[in-house]
């Protein structure tokens, strides 16, 4: 006996919607991808550093960078472009992060611009000295009164410049390569070499073990007219000297004098000098000013006719 013609009806609809649905999800699969595993985000967009910008690793004392024609003091952790001059007072110091493996450390009384170029940074050295650490592959070139320096490699380097034009250059690790008036040498650890106002450097000599300073004291006595003194003395060409606190010009020969001013009694000189890699020996002397003999008045009176006192 056969089935009704109404359930035969239901079943063809039903095995029909079961087949549309079929060929859309199979139209489905064929048009979009197949996951073949966890979704997977996009990585971040990589941060932008920006090439012309230096991080203030330390300062200590006064230090200031130029910015809109007005000195602003600067601390750890600041941030400086390429736009701005840097300088640090008397007792004061900073050291600049120029790049991941390169560092600058600032000594009392420098100033310097900054730039960057496609062989790595520059460093314009106004006056004062500079000790310069070069890691890896990284460029430093320190510019200083028509001279330049440059690490040949990893290098630990120091670069002094004063206002009288010259230029000493010392290698304590690595090579430096000093370029100045035409010639170009290298400077090898242990070494220094000078540049006396653009001149072409000296041929490196080894940094001698101990800082030179001999000191010609003027007279231990001087007469009560003579409110001055002179102070005289050798070391090297490199050296920075002071007397009494006040620089010392040192000439190429490496012989200083400076004159000190003297009040009556007795006055300490007290001579320092440090070498072009920051060693640093002292003197003292002193030196005695006389002030006017006493001045006599005479007296009218006979001293033997005064009555003796009782």
């Amino acid at each position: 006996m056969s089935s009704p013609r109404p359930v035969q009806t239901l079943a063809l609809v039903v095995l029909g919607a079961a087949a549309v649905v079929a060929v859309a999800a199979v139209s489905r699969r064929v048009l979009e991808p197949v996951a073949t595993g966890a979704r997977v985000s996009a990585p971040p967009p990589a941060a932008v550093v920006d090439a012309g910008t230096f991080q203030v690793a330390s300062a200590v004392g006064t230090v200031e960078a130029e910015r809109d024609g007005a000195w602003r003091p600067i601390k750890q952790g600041d941030t400086l472009t390429r736009a701005d001059v840097v300088r640090t007072a008397a007792g004061a110091g900073a050291t600049l992060q120029l790049s991941a493996g390169t560092q600058v450390e600032l000594r009392e009384k420098v100033e310097i611009g900054l730039d960057r170029l496609p062989s790595g940074a520059t460093v314009d050295l106004r006056h004062g000295k500079v000790f310069a650490r070069v890691s890896g592959g990284d460029g430093l070139e320190i510019n200083a009164h028509d001279t330049r320096t440059a690490n040949e490699g990893p290098a630990h380097f120091v670069v002094m410049s004063d206002d009288a034009g010259r230029v000493s250059v010392a290698a304590l690790t690595g090579n430096a390569r000093f370029t100045a008036g035409g010639k170009s040498l290298t400077v090898p650890a242990g070494s220094e070499s000078t540049s006396q106002a653009g001149a072409p450097p000296s041929d490196p000599e080894r940094i001698p073990e101990d800082v030179l300073l001999d000191v010609v004291w003027p007279a231990e006595e001087q007469r009560h007219a003579m409110d001055r003194a002179s102070v005289q003395g050798r070391a090297r060409p490199s050296t920075t000297v002071t007397v009494n606190g006040s620089a010392a010009a040192v000439g190429p020969d490496g012989r200083f004098t400076a004159v000190v001013p003297l009040r009556v009694g007795k006055n300490t000189l007290d001579v320092a000098a440090e070498d072009v890699t920051g060693r640093t020996r002292r003197a003292s002397g002193s030196v005695v000013r006389h002030g006017p003999p006493p001045t006599l008045t005479p007296e009218a009176t006979d001293l033997w006719k005064k009555a003796p006192a009782p």
